[in-house]
C-alpha cells in the first residue's frame, strides 16, 4: 500500500495544459480566419462588380464587412465586458467556496502529505513569485498513510452541500468547465457514500487505489484540490490582497484548531 500512497500528477496535468493550449489555439485561428476572410469576400465581390458591372455586387460586397464590425467586433467587445462581469462573480463565489465548510476539506488534503509539505503559516508570508514557484514545483503527491487518505476524502464528502451550491451557480450563469468539475466531485462522492454503505467497517481508498480508475478519480480529487487552492492564492495575491489577507487568516485559525484536536485526541489514546 506504501507505493499506491504515491501519487505522479506531472502526466496527467500536462495532458491537460496540452488539451487547454489545444482548444485555445483552434478559437484563435479560427477568429483569425474570420477577420481575414471576410475583407477578403467583400474585395471577391468589389472585383466581380468591376468586371460584370452588376451594380448589386457592390451592396453584396458591403455584407461582409457588416458582419465583420456587427456580429464580430461589437459582440466580442459585448461579450468582453461580459465576461468580466461573469469572473467578477466567479471570484466572489470562490471566495464563498473556499471560506466554507470546504476549508476544512483542503486542509485535511495538507496536513495528510507527507511530501510535498504545504504549511498555512509558510503560505501566509509567503511573496507572490514564491506562492507561483510552489505551485509550479508540484509534482508528485505522497501520503502518510491510507487512513490520512480516507479522512481527506471524508472531508469531501462532508462539503457536498458546497460543491453542490457550486455546481448550480455553474448552470445558472453558463460556466461549462467548473459545471464539468462539480459533477465529477459530486459523482466521486456519491461513490464514495455507496461503498462505505455497503461496506461500512473497510476504508473507501484501499478499495480504490486497486481500480485503475478509480485510482485515477483519486489521483484527479486529491491534485485538483491543492492546485485550485493555490491558484486561487495567486490570484488573490494578485488581485485582492486584502481578501488573500482575511482568508488565509481563517486558514490558519482552522489549520491550528484541527492540529490542536489531532495532538488532543493522539495525547488521550496513548
Amino acid at each position: 500500500m506504501e507505493n499506491l500512497l504515491s501519487f505522479d500528477i506531472q502526466s496527467e496535468a500536462l495532458e491537460g495544459n496540452i488539451q487547454n493550449r489545444q482548444n485555445k489555439k483552434f478559437f484563435t485561428s479560427s477568429y483569425i480566419l474570420l477577420l481575414i476572410g471576410l475583407p477578403l469576400f467583400s474585395i471577391l465581390f468589389l472585383i466581380l462588380e468591376h468586371i460584370t458591372h452588376i451594380v448589386f455586387l457592390h451592396h453584396v460586397a458591403a455584407i461582409p464587412l457588416e458582419i465583420l464590425l456587427g456580429a464580430v467586433l461589437v459582440e466580442r467587445f459585448l461579450a468582453g465586458r461580459e465576461r468580466k462581469s461573469r469572473l467578477r462573480q466567479l471570484m466572489h463565489l470562490k471566495s464563498f467556496m473556499f471560506r466554507t465548510h470546504i476549508r476544512e476539506a483542503f486542509i485535511t488534503n495538507f496536513q495528510a502529505l507527507e511530501s510535498p509539505i504545504i504549511d498555512m503559516e509558510q503560505l501566509a508570508i509567503a511573496s507572490l513569485p514564491e506562492l507561483q514557484e510552489m505551485r509550479n514545483s508540484i509534482r508528485k503527491l505522497n501520503y502518510r498513510s491510507a487512513e490520512d487518505l480516507e479522512t481527506v476524502i471524508e472531508a469531501y464528502v462532508d462539503a457536498r452541500d458546497v460543491f453542490r451550491d457550486f455546481m448550480e451557480w455553474a448552470i445558472s450563469h453558463d460556466f461549462e468547465s467548473i459545471l464539468e468539475n462539480m459533477v465529477f466531485v459530486l459523482h466521486f462522492i456519491q461513490d464514495v457514500d455507496l461503498y462505505k454503505r455497503y461496506h461500512p467497517n473497510q476504508l473507501y481508498i484501499e478499495h480504490a487505489l486497486r481500480m485503475p480508475d478509480e485510482r485515477l478519480r483519486v489521483i484527479r480529487i486529491l491534485s485538483d484540490g491543492i492546485s485550485k487552492f493555490l491558484d486561487y492564492l495567486i490570484e488573490l495575491k494578485q488581485e485582492r490582497p486584502d481578501v488573500f489577507k482575511e482568508l488565509i487568516n481563517e486558514y490558519l485559525m482552522t489549520s491550528r484548531m484541527m492540529l490542536s484536536k489531532n495532538v488532543n485526541n493522539n495525547f488521550v489514546e496513548d
